[in-house]
């Protein structure tokens, strides 16, 4: 009764333990790795700190249309007054004389002194607004440059999403290609050990040599280390995979397996209408618009610029000092600047032009890409119906090799031999169906369809 009940105690906690073990465990699809993927890559987080960085940049410069306000304050106590005048300091001889005689005859009674000081200390204080009227179109050509750079950081941030989902799918498509290949390895060990069990009775009673057992033994021991080299390959995508999503590798179980494959001929697209909708496309035409707008903004320091502002201030220097306002225009006209800036303009226009020809460039190459991605789709389809008709002769060609291996007619090393050769097609049928999910992949990118 106790071992009853011992029994099923321990049962309990081991169905618990798998139910929480089960719990832990995320059972993700190739579109649920996507999605976490988008939303957690560290990659794309900086992407979008840099989108906020532009728009933040974008913010700083319609700063520019509003008026600049600033204040003053200043208080000083100098060691002697900065001003000073007396009767010494007059130059007329006749003047001066008579002023003494003055100031002998009348100073003491008036209370006058011989030499009067100003602006020993004070408080000065100021405030100014400064609006700019014309500045030669660089506020204006400056928001747009700052707009142009919100615009590129998105395509850029777009460029990588499609990198990442790219990245993420191939990690998941080598991992299932590797599971399918451990299956492989499965169905070879279970035809080895009926084979090894045959041998091992065959060999009791005296019909077959142990060199044949040895033979299989060898096959069985490549077929461990196979399966070790796949599951460490298995361990260090997985790992690969998790970082990329933000998930903990030791929790990923994959759900999707290879299905069948759909004709790649309803995905084609024109090359160059498919260049042309290309975020790659759009980020070298706002390069080209940005050196034209650089180009305006060069200008624009040659050209006459117009400010008016006003100021308020009020000062305790002087006796009975008074607030005083007053408004005032500047405009200012560069003139030695000309020749500079012509040398510049040319600058600009030679960036222009080198713009406008990596915008071509780059556009042709961008269409040797995407031909070439069509191909690579086209050829993947083609290695998996080759891949798929040699599995079918591999399989009846094993089918034969035990029949023949059974009746005597074909030695143990040409049965080997065609579980070898079924190994292989399985395995090459694994990795041209993968080849084929990731170009497709590509090719819908590059379109995108």
């Amino acid at each position: 009764m106790k071992t009853r009940l011992f029994v099923i105690v321990t049962l309990l906690f081991s169905l618990s333990a798998l139910s929480q073990e089960g719990d832990t465990l995320r059972r993700l699809t190739v579109i649920d790795c996507i999605d976490l993927a988008l939303q957690n890559n560290l990659t794309l987080k900086n992407d979008q700190l840099e989108i906020e960085k532009a728009r933040a940049t974008k913010k700083e410069a319609q700063t520019a249309y509003l008026p600049t306000v600033t204040a003053q304050a200043l208080a000083f106590d100098a060691l002697n007054p900065m001003l000073s005048f007396g009767i010494e300091d007059i130059d007329n001889a006749l003047v001066r004389q008579t002023l003494y005689n003055l100031y002998a005859q009348y100073g003491a009674a008036l209370r006058l002194k011989k030499e009067y000081s100003f602006v020993k200390n004070g408080v000065l204080l100021n405030t100014m607004a400064i609006e700019p009227v014309f500045a030669g179109g660089r506020i204006y050509h400056g928001n747009q440059l700052a707009k142009l750079g919100v615009e590129a950081a998105e395509y850029q941030a777009k460029i990588k999403e499609d990198e990442v989902c790219l990245q993420t799918e191939s990690l998941y498509w080598q991992i299932v290609s590797l599971e399918e290949k451990i299956a492989t390895l499965d169905l070879l060990d279970q035809l080895l050990d009926t084979l090894n069990k045959d041998l091992s009775g065959a060999i009791e009673a005296g019909l077959m040599l142990p060199t044949d057992q040895y033979k299989v033994t060898v096959k069985q021991n490549e077929s461990r280390l196979n399966r070790k080299k796949l599951e460490d390959g298995i361990t260090l995508l997985k790992m690969a995979l998790g970082q990329y999503i933000g998930v903990e590798w030791q929790t990923l179980v994959l759900s999707d397996t290879l299905g069948l494959e759909t004709d790649p001929a309803g995905y084609y697209q024109e090359a160059s209408a498919a260049v042309a909708r290309r975020n790659e496309s759009h980020l070298l035409e706002l390069s080209l618009q940005a050196e034209r707008l650089k180009k305006k903004m060069t200008l624009g320091e040659a050209l006459p610029s117009l400010l008016v502002g006003g100021s308020v201030n009020y000062h305790t220097v002087l006796k009975n000092s008074k607030p005083n306002a007053m408004v005032f225009a500047v405009l200012q006209v560069p003139i030695t600047d000309w020749h500079k800036t012509t040398i510049k303009l040319k600058k600009h226009d030679l960036d222009a032009a080198m713009a406008e020809n990596n915008r071509q460039n780059f556009t042709e190459m961008m269409e040797l890409q995407t031909n070439q991605a069509w191909f690579n789709l086209q050829q993947s389809c083609l290695r998996i119906n080759m891949a798929q008709t040699a599995l079918n002769d591999a399989e009846a060609n094993l089918k034969i090799a035990q029949d023949y291996y059974e009746a005597g007619l074909v030695t143990l090393s040409d049965l080997l031999e065609a579980q070898t050769m079924l190994k292989n097609s399985r395995d090459e049928l694994s990795d041209s169906r993968i080849e084929y999910r990731l170009n497709l992949v590509k090719y819908k990118q590059l379109t995108q369809f």
